[in-house]
This record gives C-alpha cells, sequence and structure tokens, in this order.
C-alpha cells in the first residue's frame, strides 16, 4: 500500500502535502502494512483527521477507533475530543458522546481512576440523582421502559451537574457505593 492508497481507504478529503508528508502518517502507513484498516464510505476533512492523529497516542487505537461508524460520522467536528477521550478509554469498552466530556476532565480524573469509570461506572446499574444538594442512588426504569435510558448516560449527565455544583467528589463517592 502506499500513502496515496491509504489516504483514499480513510476518506481524506481533498489531500495535500501536508498530511502525505506528517510524520505520523507516515508511521501510520507503515504500521498499516502488518495490520488492518477499516474501509469504509464516509468523507473526513484533512484538518480534522490531522489532528486526531496528532493527538492521539496510539496508531492501534486509532484504526480501533475508525472502525466505529459513529466516529466516523463525527470526526470532522469532534477530533480532538475523540482523541482525548481514547488516549485514556479503552474503545472496546466505553463510547464517547459529548456527555462524556466529563470523564476527561481534570477534576474528574483527580478522584476517578481509568479502571474504575471502565469497570464501576460504566456497570452502574443505579441512577445518581441530585436534589438541592443531596445525592442519592436510585433504580433506574426498567428497561422494556419506553423512558428507559442507560444508566451510564444518566450517570454522566449527573457528574456533569456534580461538577457545576461543587459535589463531584462526593457524586463519584456516592457512584462507588
Amino acid at each position: 500500500m502506499n500513502m496515496n492508497e491509504l489516504i483514499k481507504i480513510l476518506g481524506i478529503n481533498n489531500p495535500t502535502e501536508k498530511i502525505r508528508k506528517h510524520p505520523k502518517m507516515l508511521q501510520l502507513l507503515e504500521y498499516t502494512k502488518s495490520h488492518d484498516i477499516y474501509e469504509h464510505d464516509f468523507i473526513i476533512q484533512e484538518d480534522a483527521f490531522i489532528t486526531l492523529l496528532e493527538n492521539i497516542n496510539s496508531l492501534d487505537v486509532l484504526l480501533n477507533i475508525l472502525k466505529k461508524s459513529y466516529i466516523l460520522l463525527g470526526i470532522n467536528y469532534h477530533a480532538l475530543e475523540y482523541a482525548k477521550f481514547f488516549n485514556l478509554y479503552n474503545p472496546e469498552i466505553l463510547d464517547y458522546s459529548l456527555d462524556a466530556d466529563i470523564l476527561f476532565d481534570e477534576e474528574y480524573l483527580k478522584y476517578a481512576s481509568v479502571e474504575w469509570t471502565e469497570e464501576i461506572l460504566k456497570n452502574q446499574e443505579k441512577v445518581l440523582e441530585i436534589d438541592d444538594k443531596t445525592l442519592t442512588l436510585k433504580d433506574n426504569e426498567d428497561e422494556e421502559s419506553e423512558e428507559y435510558i442507560e444508566s451510564f448516560l444518566l450517570n454522566l449527565i449527573a457528574l456533569k451537574k456534580a461538577k457545576d455544583l461543587g459535589l463531584l467528589k462526593d457524586a463519584i463517592r456516592k457512584l462507588s457505593e
């Protein structure tokens, strides 16, 4: 595979010499000689891909996240957030969403480890509720209910609210119960 073929497979829109000669792109080309790359029909803007490329720590993670269609749909708008998120979290365990920004927040990472997030928070079945600075864990709706939203997503929203109220440390402690 050569650079032009790689760029085409990646779906880079209007490539320039900037991407063809980018040091990490050259590394990626070499890396793909021994690793499979996912072919897709999405169009990626060069600047967005370079942002992702420059900020992601692992080419293996890069190739892994490029298999996810929701990332390919949003890469032109959230490349830096994807890089920050997947530099910390395993893409096989957690998916990025706009509500997940709290998970790479400096204060959050002060009180919660990556392992705790992937093992405890991700699998927490109860939902954190904040009412007038009182933190409680409640049962979530029945999965069969039309009102059901995954506990993990509801807890991300609650963690953002807790941070805004200065209760993030207490919220993380409560979710650990």
